[in-house]
Formats: C-alpha cells, structure tokens, sequence
C-alpha cells in the first residue's frame, strides 16, 4: 500500500478509530502487501465462480468485485474498533478468515420467485463450505412469507437492503479466501444501486437534503417491490397457474397497493 499513514487516516476520516483498534500501521502495511500479492489469484477464483453461477437458467446476470486494498484496510480498524471485546487478531495470517467478503459476487434473477431454485443450487454447490447459515436479509415490515422454501437460514428484518447472503470459504493450494455471494433480484439492485451511488457514506449533505434524499429513497424502494410483486403477477397469469382471486389471496394485496388497482380493473 504506496499511500501514507497521515494520508490514508485523513482520507477515511478514520484517525481515532485507528488508535483505538490497536493494530499498529506496520502490521497493516504487511497485510496490504500479502493482500496485493494474492490478487490477482482472487480474481481468477471470482471469474471462476461468476461463470458457473452465469450458466444457471434462473440467474439474469452476475456482477462481482475484488475488495480494493484501502478499503480492506479501512474495514480492518473499524471491525478492530467495533469488535474490540473479542479475541479476533488481525494481522497477516488472520485477515483473510476475519474479513469474509474479500470476493463479493452478485447474481440477480428477474422474478422474484426465481430465489429459490437459485438457492437450491448454491446449496448443493457451495454448502460444504459455507462460513455460515445464509442470511436472508428484509426490511422492517416485509412479509417472509415467499421464504417459506428456505430451511437451515437466518432472517435479519432491519436491513437496509434486500438480499439473500451465502458466506463460503474457498480453499486451492496454499490460498484461502472468503467470498460473500449476493442474490437478489433485478429490482432489488436497481433500487440498492441507486441508494448506494446517492446516500452511502455521504457526509456533504444538509440535513434537510439528507431527510429528502431518504424518503425519496424509501418510495423508491417500495416502487421497487410493486414492481417484483407486479412481476409474479404477469408470471402467474401468462403461466395460467392461478386465477385472479387466488393471486389476490397469495400475494396480501393492501387496497390501496397498485396491485389491488390492477386486479379491481381485470374484474
């Protein structure tokens, strides 16, 4: 890591957070350098992971990235920092098992129902290797009731995004890295990217902007779960699986929904 000490501590605003984690800037030196060395192998684990996930019938497309050596470091001091009662060590040697999404991959489906299969198959590819249960992760008042397939998962319902996460470590020859695997759907990450490239760690906006900004967001989001809703809908009716009422039933429609408009139109 060419950057300096004073530099990168006023580039990430991270000074006493870097004092108080404890780990001293010779030994992230020595992790940046390690983790250098081994990118380029991660990034060919990534291509390969990304090819077999993009072969599957019910994935759309699959974006990944490699965890840029400055914001590995920063991760580090603010997970020495929030972790600090713990017995985690970081250091050369442990990094690679204390930070799990060095590789972080997305695969995105178009309908939302498409989760599943696309969950059965991580299961049955990656599941020996799983770091831990998968984390379907809602927002406060989504309905887990299309999760019903899932078993052996963890639920968080206060998440900023939508997303199932499988946390897996990948192991050839003498190198082992994490890989965090995100599926959600198309939806999902139009929205999330959005909300990323506008609200994420900005710390240049009024407050007003700031509150403004959010609850443009949080319509947004729920457009976005119309639209994945609305979706299912077309799935369902083009499949022929259902009548309209059944549909109705299923799907908890709310009267005032865009849902609930369509389907008072169809009768």
């Amino acid at each position: 890591m060419k950057i300096e000490q004073h530099d990168f501590l006023k580039k990430y605003n991270i000074e006493d957070k870097f004092y108080q984690s404890g780990v001293s800037w010779d030994t992230l030196s020595e992790i940046a350098k390690d983790y250098e060395d081994k990118i380029e192998k991660f990034q060919k684990i990534a291509v390969d992971y990304v090819n077999r996930l993009n072969g599957l019938p019910e994935v759309h497309s699959v974006r990944f990235r490699i965890k840029d050596v400055e914001h590995l470091i920063e991760k580090i001091i603010r997970k020495a920092v929030e972790y600090e009662e713990t017995d985690s060590v970081y250091d050369k040697d442990t990094y690679l098992y204390e930070i799990t999404d060095i590789i972080g991959i997305r695969a995105l489906y178009v309908f939302k129902s498409d989760y599943l299969p696309l969950h059965n198959t991580i299961i049955k590819s990656f599941k020996k290797n799983f770091c831990e249960k998968p984390q379907v992760k809602l927002r406060e008042g989504d309905d887990k009731k299309i999760y019903n397939g899932l078993k052996n998962v963890e639920f968080q319902s206060d998440s900023i995004y939508r997303s199932i996460h499988y946390t897996i470590r990948h192991t050839e020859q003498d190198i082992t890295v994490p890989i965090e695997i995100q599926t959600r759907s198309i939806f999902e990450e139009g929205w999330s990217e959005i909300n990323h490239k506008l609200l994420y760690k900005k710390n240049n906006l009024r407050i007003d902007e700031e509150i403004l900004l959010k609850q443009a967001s949080s319509i947004l989001n729920s457009l976005a779960g119309d639209c994945d809703t609305l979706g299912e809908l077309m799935k369902h009716i083009v499949n022929q699986e259902d009548d309209i009422d059944f549909i109705k039933d299923k799907y908890f429609l709310e009267s005032n929904s865009i849902i609930e408009d369509l389907v008072k139109e169809k009768k």
